[in-house]
């Protein structure tokens, strides 16, 4: 199977929004609904202290109050206590996105605490947080139309926005990024399975200073779904 490649450098670049050591003290609650599953994390110290997931392919604006709540709760954490909310943004489901930034914002302003978005390039597990990378993640996985999302990244941080591009543009990409910074790591883009989670965004805000991005809904694409026509047309 053909194989492409993300790559990084070893150097820390300056950008306006940058990724500092661990805060002691911070408490960051994660989110994340933009795929198929409705996830919550914790994380003190650069350490996840509880997380909760529940698969699921629908419904996630039924669940995503209890699975919070539900952490909260067996984690022994009063919301009072939270200092930043992180929220995946997207791209991913488009009904995920929009029900999670919601419900983040909501939670936000009932606290009085900053929530901070997070893009699913930025919230991939993997992502190292100095250097220059490729970010890639499948968005479309049905032949003939695979397609993945795709985002440069700069120490930790998107420094535009997210993109859709076919299999042949997005080798491209990765070849041009690895002659100008060396490979890193390699993705099999057919079969990659790499995906956002809520403790890589708590994570990746746990070390945010600066201006701290609000959350803003991230579709790239419109959504799949077809408007239906009034009746009698």
């Amino acid at each position: 199977m053909a194989m492409t490649r993300a790559f990084v450098c070893a150097r820390r670049v300056s950008i306006s929004t940058k990724l500092a050591e661990f805060s002691d003290a911070m408490l960051i609650l994660g989110i994340n609904t933009v795929a198929d599953a409705c996830e919550a994390a914790l994380v003190r110290d650069g350490t996840v202290v509880a997380e909760l997931s529940e698969p699921m392919q629908q419904g996630h604006d039924a669940r995503l109050a209890p699975v919070v709540e539900k952490l909260m709760r067996e984690s022994a954490t009063a919301f009072t206590d939270l200092d930043r909310i992180a929220i995946v943004v997207g791209p991913g489901s488009f009904t995920g996105v929009r029900v999670g930034v919601a419900f983040a914002r909501g939670l936000a302003l009932s606290l009085d605490k900053p929530a901070v978005g997070v893009t699913s390039l930025e919230a991939l597990d993997w992502l190292v947080p100095e250097g220059r990378v490729l970010g890639v993640l499948a968005a479309k996985r049905r032949p003939p139309e695979r397609t993945w999302w795709y985002q440069r990244i700069e120490a930790g941080r998107g420094v535009e926005e997210p993109g859709e591009a076919d299999e042949a543009s997005i080798r491209a990409m990765a070849v041009e990024a690895g002659a100008a910074y060396g490979a890193v790591t390699s993705l099999e883009l057919p079969g990659m399975d790499t995906k956002p989670s809520a403790r890589a965004a708590a994570l990746f805000v746990a070390r945010l200073t600066g201006d701290l991005p609000p959350p803003r809904p991230i579709y790239v694409r419109e959504p799949d779904a077809t408007p239906m026509r009034p009746v009698g047309q």
